[in-house]
Formats: C-alpha cells, structure tokens, sequence
C-alpha cells in the first residue's frame, strides 16, 4: 500500500501529476501566463472574477432620505394629533328599550369657543350599526362638557361609541 502512495519520479510536489498544466496545445509556443505569485496578477484575477458592486453609496443615501422624510412625518404627525382641538368618549350608556339608548358622552375643548360636532353610534350584538345621533356641542364657557343623549336605533343596541368628533364650521 504505501508503494501506491509514493511520490513517483522524485516529484517535489508530491508525484500525484505528471507535469505542469497549460492552456497550450502540446508543440505550440507557450502562452504569456502572469506569474501567480506576483500581487497585480492577483488583483487582476480577483477583479475579473468579483466584480465592484455599484449601488453600496446608492443605496446608503436613499435610505438616509427615506429616514429623514419618515421621521419628519412622524413628527408631524405626532405633534398635530397629540393636541386636538376637540375631544370625546362616552362615559356610559344603558339600553332602555329595543328602539333607544341613553349615552352619556363628556367633550373636551381646549379652547371653549369651539364649536363642536360629535357622531354616536349604537351598534346591535352583531355590530351593526343601527342607530347614529350627530349633535352639536355650541361654544361655551367651560372646556369639558358632559351631554345625556337619547339614540334612536332600528334595532336592539347593546353597545353605544363615539365615531369621533371634530370642530364644527
């Protein structure tokens, strides 16, 4: 076995080929093959083989603009809704019937001389919206105002919320 594993012809890298391999046919002159132990031959094979990619500065700049046009929204955003000029949530409600329900509903003005338009909606057990009220809260001296509504609904309610309310014109 170890015959078999040899070096064979005094080989000095280790016997297992039988010469050096070229591009060239056998009886043609050899071609001008760069030595590749030289750093230019190297870096030529390497950048023949890996090409530079092109979009690493792209790629950073779009993404800085897409954070900085996000955060600014984002403040915006945060800023306007943070403080509005009006505000409500119901503060309780009770069916009394199957064609009504009294809604208790608190609005809060920062500025009393508002104007405010507020939508209740009472919605039956399969949420469905079968009674809506638009009210009109008018200016007033005092910021936080608590009105009891009567809604009038086509169905049994079991729940009553405010769809929103907004500055009235």
């Amino acid at each position: 076995m170890r015959a078999i594993l040899a070096p064979r012809g005094g080989a000095p890298w280790g016997g297992r080929q039988n010469g050096r391999v070229t591009d060239t046919a056998p009886g043609s002159p050899p071609a001008a093959v760069p030595d590749p132990r030289s750093s230019a031959a190297n870096a030529a094979r390497i950048a023949a083989r890996y090409p530079r990619r092109r979009t690493g500065r792209l790629v950073a700049g779009l993404a800085l603009a897409v954070a900085a046009v996000g955060l600014g929204w984002l403040l915006f955003t945060a800023l306007f809704h943070a403080n509005p000029p009006v505000a409500g949530q119901v503060q309780s409600f009770r069916v009394t019937g199957d064609a009504d329900v009294v809604v208790v509903l608190r609005v809060d003005r920062p500025d009393p001389a508002v104007r405010a338009r507020c939508t209740v909606i009472a919605q039956s057990e399969d949420h469905r919206r079968v009674g809506e009220l638009v009210v009109e809260v008018p200016p007033g001296s005092s910021r936080i105002v608590d009105l009891t509504l009567t809604v009038r609904t086509l169905a049994r309610a079991t729940s009553a919320s405010l769809d929103g309310c907004a500055p009235a014109s």
